[in-house]
């Protein structure tokens, strides 16, 4: 009788990898798309166009890439 085989063991890189990537992906696009949305608004009330617009979607980059600092070293530590 043949020995059962481990399928999961060649998956779990592959899953763990698109966790990673799919979770920085959505960090990213969510944040800067508050910061677009955010500085729009305020924009709207202000008058300011486009100075906070600009602003936001700078402070969305900014705190995008901090999540995603933050996500690698979560993930890199398991």
């Amino acid at each position: 009788m043949p020995a059962p085989r481990d399928s999961g063991t060649k998956t779990k890189p592959v899953l763990y990898a698109l966790a990673v990537t799919s979770t920085i992906g959505a960090e990213l696009a969510i944040t800067v798309t508050a910061g677009y949305f955010g500085g729009k608004l305020l924009d709207a009330h202000l008058g300011t166009s486009p100075w906070l617009l600009v602003t936001g979607v700078l402070l969305g980059v900014g705190a995008g890439i901090w999540g995603i600092i933050t996500t690698l070293q979560r993930f890199w530590r398991i």
